[in-house]
This record gives structure tokens, C-alpha cells and sequence, in this order.
């Protein structure tokens, strides 16, 4: 059995179509929990609207402020020999489980691609993954985050190993690469999928964020240690051109280009800065 995790606050309407993306699985041996952080909408009410068609446990707490949390909640509760993590803002399609099923006795995580949708539901983008390269901590540390939070299905055996999400609350919004890469230093056994499983909006991708670009330098130092002295250099300078991509989507071009500057002392990283005040 799959046990799929779903984290919320305040998200009733959104809550309701991922709920009905379950209700369309062609693998059915799942159990859903949903683990409410406080919220004060009809959240409850969406719930038992699909008591009646889903295997479904509702676990409420007074709000935390992060996804952290619920999931170890969530985790603590879950019965399914693996886990699937699904945001209460995003869905999958049909295949979803059946197309990860197949590979849960030679792999430990499996994710695949998530499609991007508009505020009109229209698909603009694809996320894509890739093969993770033989030692998966540094890729994940020196090429940043290919695995979508609600593509993962993770064995529970692996979880027991690892634990909980970090609930530090200076790595909120990056505590999924977090345990990505403590799965990574367990077992290599990833399977990306080259396929689009699932779908999430565009305006809720929090990846955009003053407070990010700090989160990410907080992620960084936790395991530089795993790094040799020139992969730490090489992820510092990766780490100023992802910071500087923040700044410049933000529209704040003076920091943008203050690290887009100090990016380019990697010659890796072949950018031209277009645009930058």
C-alpha cells in the first residue's frame, strides 16, 4: 500500500481538486491522509465530501506555519509500506500511481516531471527531473533540486532510516532538498521518470523569495562538508547565480547584478546579464 501525505492550511478549493485527482487513480491501493496546520475554512467540510471514495484520515493541529510539520504528522501515521508526498495545491493524473507502482521493487524514490498551470488552468511549463549522477548529494548540491515535492514516492523503510522533515524554520521552503539529500546519503536507488505525473499552479511556487536566497545559503553551509575544497567553491559561486536569478525575477537589479558579478568568477557558468540596472 502507498500511504500519500497532503499537508494544508487554508486551501479548501484547491484541496478539493487534488482530492479529486485521487479519486481518479487506476491504482487504488492507496490510503490518504490530510494533515490540516490550522486551517480556518471549510477545509474539514472538503474532506468528508470524499469520505465515501477515498480510503481518507483527517488529522488536524493548531497552525506551525509550514509544511514541516503536518508532513511529520503525517508520516507518523501513515500504514503504506511507501510514502507519496502531494501538496494540497497541486494534483497528478490518472497514471500517477500506477507508473510509480512498477518501479517500487528496485528503487527507493521515484519522481518524475509536474506540469505548470496557469490562473486559467492552461499548461505553460513542464518542471522537468533528470538522472541524478552516481553520487546524488553533490548533484543535488552543486546542480540544485530536480525532485518536485509531489512527484516523490519514497519507501517507508528508508523514511523510518532518515526521520522526520527538518522542522527548522530556517529551511522552510528548501526542507525538501533537505531530505532528498539525506535520502541520497542512504540509498542511490532514485528513479527519475521522464514523464509529466502531475500539475501545480504557477502563482503558488514560493521558490521566488528575499528569504529563499537566505534559506538556501543556510541549506548550503549544513553540508558543505560533504563538498571537496573546489566543489565547495564551485557550489558558492552556483549558489550567488541562483541568488542572483531571485533578484533579478524581483525586480531587485542592484542585488541581482551584485551577485550575478561575483557568479561569473566560475567559468562554469557561461552567463551573459541581460538586463541588469
Amino acid at each position: 500500500m502507498i500511504s500519500v501525505i497532503i499537508p494544508t492550511y487554508n486551501r479548501s478549493e484547491k484541496l478539493r481538486k487534488c482530492l479529486r485527482s485521487l479519486t481518479e487513480q487506476r491504482y487504488k491501493d492507496f490510503e490518504v491522509i490530510i494533515c490540516d496546520d490550522g486551517s480556518t475554512d471549510d477545509t474539514k467540510a472538503v474532506v468528508k465530501e470524499f469520505a465515501d471514495r477515498l480510503d481518507i484520515i483527517y488529522d488536524y493541529d493548531t497552525n506551525w506555519g509550514g509544511p514541516a510539520k503536518p508532513r511529520n504528522r503525517g508520516i507518523r501515521i501513515a500504514k503504506g509500506d511507501f510514502i507519496a508526498f502531494l501538496d494540497s495545491d497541486d494534483w497528478w493524473h490518472p497514471n500517477k500511481l500506477e507508473l510509480c507502482n512498477q518501479f517500487t521493487n528496485d528503487y527507493d524514490l521515484i519522481f518524475h516531471n509536474v506540469d505548470i498551470h496557469d490562473s486559467t488552468n492552461n499548461s505553460i511549463q513542464t518542471t522537468k527531473g533528470k538522472i541524478l549522477e552516481d553520487n546524488i548529494v553533490k548533484d543535488l548540491l552543486l546542480n540544485g533540486n530536480v525532485i518536485i515535492n509531489s512527484s516523490v514516492v519514497v519507501r517507508r523503510g528508508i523514511v523510518d532510516i532518515v526521520g522526520d522533515v527538518t522542522e527548522d524554520k530556517n529551511l522552510i521552503a528548501v526542507e525538501d532538498l533537505d531530505y532528498w539529500i539525506r535520502v541520497a546519503q542512504i540509498t542511490n536507488r532514485f528513479k527519475y521518470i521522464d514523464q509529466s505525473l502531475g500539475g501545480y499552479w504557477v502563482e503558488e511556487n514560493i521558490s521566488y523569495s528575499t528569504k529563499q536566497v537566505d534559506r538556501m545559503k543556510c541549506l548550503l553551509d549544513k553540508y558543505m562538508n560533504e563538498l571537496s575544497l573546489a566543489e565547495q567553491k564551485s557550489a558558492i559561486l552556483s549558489y550567488h547565480f541562483n541568488a542572483a536569478r531571485m533578484y533579478h525575477t524581483l525586480g531587485l537589479f542592484a542585488d541581482a547584478k551584485k551577485s550575478y558579478l561575483k557568479s561569473l568568477q566560475n567559468p562554469s557558468l557561461n552567463r551573459i546579464i541581460k538586463g541588469v540596472g
